[in-house]
């Protein structure tokens, strides 16, 4: 096996698509697709996102049942066990250094250098190596989605991180974490505090982004991808280093064993852009003239 593993890391909100994105590069013969890495611990302790599911693999299993993850996590898991990058979100320090730009490689890697991250790294670092054995792909798509989360991929010393950026208008982020919310009954928050808590987080992304060698980062637009799966999939292949592959039709689990995501990501449906949100504007004009500005920044 090669020296390094290499991840595609998938850095996005929530509510971007990244599990559109992750589910399309499933079928590539070259890749094994995790989910969303980061939510592992969760899973396996029944804990955080995944109670619609019962916190079990796409394959149906509890983890520890479930042959995939049970094998990738022999030897690794213990008490001390964590997949998940912790950062202080919506602190002065981040937002300043993203909005402006000023240090903010520093105060990122900075905030991944907790005794705790670090050991979550070493974590990680193992279960990447292991994911590889098992799967014996040479690629491997994590869609955790979170910015610090993929700066600390990049100090993993035995993988080879790759980036990709999926973008989605803020208006429509916003729209469907208000519709996701209002479905789980879990946040009170308004239209437009969630618009520019989207547009920070939209900041940090890119600020992440920047911080890491160009040459392994592709940004792609959720919009362009839902209407044409085939023309960025295969920019991302040309990028990242992947053999070009056919963009499937339809969204759809075929022996995966991902973990999170979307729960709509256990239906069959054809790839296509929802823009249902566009509805909802027609009545928040203010809001939908503050999103166009947000999004030019």
């Amino acid at each position: 096996m090669q020296d390094k593993v290499t991840v595609i890391y998938i850095i996005s909100d929530r509510r971007s698509g990244s599990t559109l994105l992750e589910n399309i590069l499933s079928k590539s013969m070259q890749t094994v697709s995790v989910g969303e890495l980061a939510m592992l611990k969760g899973h396996i302790a029944k804990e955080g996102p995944g109670e619609i599911w019962n916190w079990a693999c796409s394959c149906g299993k509890p983890v520890f049942e479930c042959e995939f993850w049970s094998k990738a996590l022999s030897g690794i898991y213990n008490d001390s066990f964590e997949t998940k990058i912790t950062w202080p979100y919506k602190s002065s320090k981040v937002l300043l250094s993203s909005l402006s730009g000023l240090n903010a490689k520093s105060t990122l890697l900075k905030l991944i250098s907790t005794k705790k991250n670090k050991e979550t790294i070493k974590i990680l670092n193992m279960l990447y190596k292991a994911i590889a054995n098992v799967s014996g792909k040479k690629f491997i798509v994590d869609s955790s989605k979170d910015p610090l989360q993929g700066l600390a991929v990049t100090q993993c010393p035995d993988v080879d991180a790759k980036f990709i950026w999926l973008s989605r208008d803020l208006r429509a982020i916003t729209f469907s974490k208000l519709k996701r919310w209002k479905v789980n009954k879990r946040s009170d928050k308004k239209p437009l505090e969630t618009l520019t808590d989207s547009f920070f987080f939209k900041k940090v992304c890119a600020a992440a982004i920047n911080s890491i060698n160009k040459s392994n980062t592709i940004k792609v637009d959720y919009e362009a991808l839902a209407a044409n799966p085939q023309a960025e999939l295969d920019k991302v292949c040309s990028k990242l280093g992947l053999e070009k592959f056919t963009a499937p039709a339809f969204m759809e689990l075929s022996n995966d064993h991902t973990i999170a995501g979307t729960p709509g990501r256990f239906e069959r449906k054809p790839i296509a852009a929802d823009n249902s949100w566009k509805d909802f504007y027609q009545e928040h004009t203010m809001l939908n003239t503050l999103g166009k500005v947000l999004n030019s920044l």
